[in-house]
């Protein structure tokens, strides 16, 4: 008790008042006159560990480093989310390309095909494969014209929002933390 005492400064009295003791008999326990009871040992054994820096973890700390490795954890989750919608719009964006060039030939086309019909005379050959072009086109408007693209701009709007989401989200995580 007199080492630890001695080591933090504080004189019999500010020890005994430290312990819950008179100095009387805080001058005892150091002579070994008398002995501490469990709860005066215990609160000496705990002034010694912080002396040594030997701190134990208090529940509430334990509970908010656990909260900043889950944050931590959510953090990373809605940045491999952004990643992931970043590239997902790239390849929507990519495809929405290629499906407005091919709409656009599609249309070049089909205004050649109507303009050769309007000329050209009934039953022939060229009116039948004109015909058969005609169906082609119609089949490619169907997989590449103005719904697919709007479905394709949805999706990309869709993606865009959740990266803002996740982004306004990791930015209110770190300033918790």
């Amino acid at each position: 008790m007199k080492h630890i005492r001695e080591k933090l400064g504080l004189s019999q009295i500010d020890m005994g008042s430290l312990l819950g003791m008179p100095r009387s008999s805080a001058s005892m326990y150091e002579i070994g006159l008398r002995n501490l009871n469990h709860r005066q040992l215990a609160l000496l054994s705990k002034i010694e560990m912080l002396m040594q820096g030997e701190l134990e973890i208090k529940p509430f700390e334990e509970i908010k480093t656990k909260a900043q490795q889950n944050t931590a954890v959510m953090i990373k989750n809605m940045e491999q989310r952004i990643d992931k919608a970043v590239f997902d719009c790239l390849k929507l964006q990519r495809k929405l390309t290629a499906l407005i060039a091919d709409y656009t030939k599609t249309e070049l086309l089909w205004g050649i095909i109507s303009r050769l019909k309007e000329e050209t005379p009934e039953r022939t050959p060229l009116m039948v494969y004109l015909d058969l072009l005609e169906i082609r086109c119609l089949e490619k408007i169907d997989k590449c014209g103005p719904h697919q693209q709007a479905e394709i701009i949805f999706r990309i709007k869709t993606l865009e929002h959740e990266q803002a989401l996740a982004q306004t989200m990791i930015e209110e995580a770190k300033l918790r933390r």
